[in-house]
């Protein structure tokens, strides 16, 4: 079999195929429509004969699976295009490949988990939504299942040069991640972050400035005046690059109340790496909850609460009755 990409020869048999298996070569993925026959293609091929057809688009340094057809008799086919797509992502120095599917979809979810791929975000009701993009999906899917939600999965590419974990204290090697805890001194610097922090939030939450020209943060104090209370400032390559914020729940457990890393610093592999010492250090029950708004949030949690986990991941939506905004709260456990 070989794998290889698509020329602008291949482009009416690419339309066919695609008009053929998803209905046109539109396709409706995270409330928008693509046009895939537009976009770039891999071809696999056993004796010059096209058995199965991918197609993916790079943007942000990851790059998503839109379409995947094997063609004809399973013959690992697909196998042979999704291990083409990874080893691309490492050559363009890629994050992440990754993918939606729809919740009926079971066939597919097996097919990736089974490569390596993980349960990434839960967009719920991004099918209902895809309908008034594209009318001709269906409302009823593999095994009489409802379709609703799409599913993310991806495959996290692990960073060169940043170190496997952090340790907790000490001084930064090259391209390390450490936590440090944030003492008194310290609190100008944290409020300083908390502003940055805060403005990304405003995207979704619409927050408002206050008159001073800030953001109010109204729980800063308590971090310094109570125990159950804990800030630390994420460090990569002896730089400062974010800050985490937990707090301890009457049953016990910890809470993820804020986390933060800047933009210079992500999709590098400092935020998984940061949130995975976090858990490692405090072993026990967690919760992580994020906005449904909050679509980098939805990409990251879920897959980090996945590796660190050390059984089942309870994951619940509270409604805005429950919480100041619409949220999806994740529990686990950590060794």
């Amino acid at each position: 079999m070989e794998v290889r990409d698509a020329t602008a020869g291949d482009r009416a048999w690419l339309a066919g195929v695609l008009a053929e298996r998803w209905g046109s070569t539109l396709i409706a993925r995270r409330d928008a429509l693509v046009d895939a026959g537009e976009l770039p293609g891999l071809i696999a091929e056993i004796d010059g004969e096209p058995v199965g057809l991918a197609t993916y688009e790079e943007t942000d340094g990851m790059i998503e699976i839109v379409t995947l057809d094997v063609l004809g008799e399973r013959q690992g086919v697909g196998t042979a295009l999704v291990e083409r797509l990874v080893a691309l992502a490492g050559e363009r120095h890629c994050s992440r490949v990754w993918l939606v599917t729809t919740n009926d979809n079971l066939r597919a979810l097996r097919f990736y988990e089974r490569r390596g791929f993980r349960l990434a975000a839960l967009h719920a009701g991004a099918v209902d939504r895809a309908r008034a993009l594209k009318p001709g999906i269906p409302t009823v899917g593999s095994g009489g299942l409802e379709i609703h939600d799409e599913i993310e999965l991806a495959w996290e590419i692990p960073p060169a040069g940043v170190a496997g974990h952090a340790r907790t204290g000490g001084a930064a090697d090259p391209g390390e991640v450490v936590l440090e805890r944030v003492t008194e001194p310290d609190k100008a610097v944290l409020a300083r972050l908390l502003q940055f922090y805060r403005h990304d939030f405003s995207a979704f939450r619409h927050d408002e400035l206050a008159e001073d020209g800030t953001f109010a943060y109204r729980f800063l104090d308590l971090y310094f005046r109570e125990s159950d209370r804990e800030a630390w400032f994420i460090r990569h390559a002896g730089k400062l690059a974010g800050f985490a914020m937990t707090r301890t729940m009457p049953d016990c457990g910890a809470e993820v109340a804020e986390f933060f890393v800047l933009r210079a610093h992500r999709r590098v592999g400092v935020g998984r790496q940061a949130a995975g010492d976090l858990f490692c250090g405090r072993p026990g029950r967690w919760e992580v909850a994020f906005d449904v708004a909050n679509e980098e949030a939805a990409r990251f949690w879920p897959a980090v609460v996945a590796s660190a986990a050390t059984g089942p991941v309870d994951c619940t939506r509270a409604t805005p009755s429950a919480r100041t905004h619409e949220q999806v709260v994740l529990r686990f456990s950590t060794a």
